[in-house]
């Protein structure tokens, strides 16, 4: 579970096309949203299912790794940075 934050001069349109592209190609992904993050900035923010995975810390660094190299290419400096954990408890 996290979020991704992006520079405040990437318009939530090419978010939204970023996030549902992940929906239609992983469907580990269990929520897909954009929202504000701070004044001027957007972000992606998910929950990913890791069930099966084997080791979650391991899984935890190779998803971070992957996507972070991802999105780095695809916007630079423009990632502005990121807030994940991999270990949560969902109440409700």
């Amino acid at each position: 579970m996290g979020i991704w934050k992006f520079s405040e001069k990437i318009p939530v349109e090419k978010l939204i096309e970023v996030a549902q592209k992940w929906a239609d190609e992983d469907e580990k992904y269990l929520q897909l949203y954009v929202r504000k993050v701070s004044k001027d900035q957007y972000g992606i923010g998910f929950t990913y299912d890791a069930k099966g995975q084997g080791d979650l810390k391991k899984f935890h660094d190779e998803y971070h790794y992957r996507v972070s190299d991802v999105l780095r290419r695809q916007f630079g400096n423009d990632l502005a940075g990121w807030d994940i954990a991999s270990g949560f408890h969902v109440i409700k």
